[in-house]
């Protein structure tokens, strides 16, 4: 695999010093974030601090090209959702890849994303804070190579940002896009007639311009096989930006962006917006899927359609890429076992981690044997067999289940490979 590069405009960064501010990191050695590749550390012979979150980097590369794979095979741009990691090497290791540009959900991801040098980023979200609204303005002047895509979902959204604009002098737009959304859901218009009127009002805006329709999707219920409400709601989307290219809202344009999320229904996605548009405009369908960089072993796993729905080479299956390894702290009951992690290490808004494999004598063994059935602020209730060998001392792993509230957890994580040998480094910016 390549190795995961880092963006220029972080150089400051890189000189961080491994020291207490980094859980699980070696204490005793001198050195910098930006050495750790170079100096041949292994996760079980190098001092490490347990806990310890570990990516693994062929996952990561797995993940990255099967996504890309997807798209391509599918007709689709992907702008990852950066949220799910804030992380500059995975970042960097995306948009390397061919990542059309990179989402965030708020102003303040955004900032840190220009800081890691992306130059593309879709804002999937309203930004009527004034404050996140002039930065935006004020990056699009300072560089001409920049690009910004928000979201509006009234006119109301309209007015509070033009109100936020009103000291500025004329410059270059902030391109939008029009969310629909669903009855009872989140942000987004609840009718097409609705979205088309916030569309009127956005083209006659002096500050903002219009270049597309976005839906999200993933807040749709959803029974394996039973496609019917995202497959209606992905038809209005598309709906929607024929209605609105019928009064040509979108003249002048090179393209229209039509987005959607992608992260359990990118294949109906596919199906839905992408292919040929009869629009009078060609039509960039962009998915913002972020949580298949890492995978999970857990609620991803379920839920992906990634080498669960056919074809198998269309959707090829995806890796769990984060692992937390701990020591057995206690065996106080013949089926009880407490392991040092806990809710301050790994996430559980979804599912708690699931014990993987077990690391004794020097070897390492995958196992079923075990279940986490509950976490306190720093330890993991497992229950095991009576007859299961488990000592303290020995280590576990466990994977996770909804990596987007794994990467927070942990400021800098070693990227290892199959032996777990130390080849970089992975940082989080939350």
């Amino acid at each position: 695999m390549a190795s995961m590069q880092t963006p220029q405009l972080c150089t400051s960064l890189l000189n961080s010093d491994l020291s207490w501010q980094y859980k699980g990191w070696p204490s005793s050695i001198g050195a910098g974030l930006d050495e750790v590749a170079d100096l041949g550390w292994n996760v079980f012979e190098s001092d490490f601090h347990f806990p310890i979150m570990v990516v693994k980097e062929s996952a990561v590369q797995h993940n990255i090209e099967a996504m890309q794979h997807f798209c391509q095979h599918a007709g689709l741009s992907i702008a990852p959702h950066g949220k799910t990691t804030m992380s500059p090497e995975i970042t960097r290791h995306q948009l390397n890849a061919g990542a059309w540009g990179i989402t965030a959900a708020t102003a303040s991801q955004a900032r840190i994303l220009r800081a890691f040098g992306v130059t593309r980023i879709l804002v999937a979200n309203q930004v009527v804070d004034p404050s996140g609204v002039r930065w935006g303005w004020q990056e699009l002047q300072a560089d001409t190579g920049f690009e910004l895509i928000c979201l509006v979902d009234s006119i109301a959204t309209v007015d509070a940002m033009e109100a936020a604009l009103s000291a500025e002098q004329e410059g270059r737009l902030i391109d939008v896009l029009i969310e629909l959304g669903i009855q009872g859901g989140r942000t987004g218009c609840r009718t097409i007639a609705e979205a088309v009127d916030v569309a009127h009002r956005v083209v006659e805006s002096s500050r903002l311009r219009l270049v597309g329709v976005e839906g999200y999707e993933g807040v749709l219920p959803y029974e394996p096989g039973d496609f019917e409400a995202v497959d209606g709601f992905l038809r209005e989307v598309r709906q929607l930006a024929k209605d609105v290219a019928s009064v040509g809202l979108f003249a002048g344009l090179d393209e229209v962006i039509v987005s959607a999320g992608g992260s359990i229904f990118p294949d109906r996605v596919a199906l839905i917006l992408g292919g040929e548009w009869d629009i009078g405009y060609p039509v960039r369908t962009v998915i913002r899927s972020g949580g298949y960089v890492a995978h999970d072993s857990v609620k991803y796993a379920r839920a992906s359609p990634f080498g669960v729905r056919p074809p198998a080479d269309y959707l090829p299956a995806l890796q769990p890429a984060l692992f937390l390894w701990a020591y057995v702290v206690s065996r106080p009951e013949s089926d009880l076992a407490l392991l040092g992690f806990g809710k301050r290490d790994v996430p559980y808004d979804s599912d708690l981690p699931v014990p993987v494999a077990v690391r004794r004598w020097q070897t390492v063994e995958k196992t079923d044997a075990l279940e986490i059935f509950s976490l306190n602020d720093q330890h993991a209730y497992v229950r095991l067999s009576s007859d299961f060998q488990l000592r303290v001392g020995d280590m576990v792993m466990c994977g996770i289940s909804h990596p987007c509230a794994a990467f927070d957890r942990w400021r800098a994580m070693p990227l290892i490979d199959n032996q777990y040998n130390v080849v970089g480094v992975v940082r989080t910016f939350f």
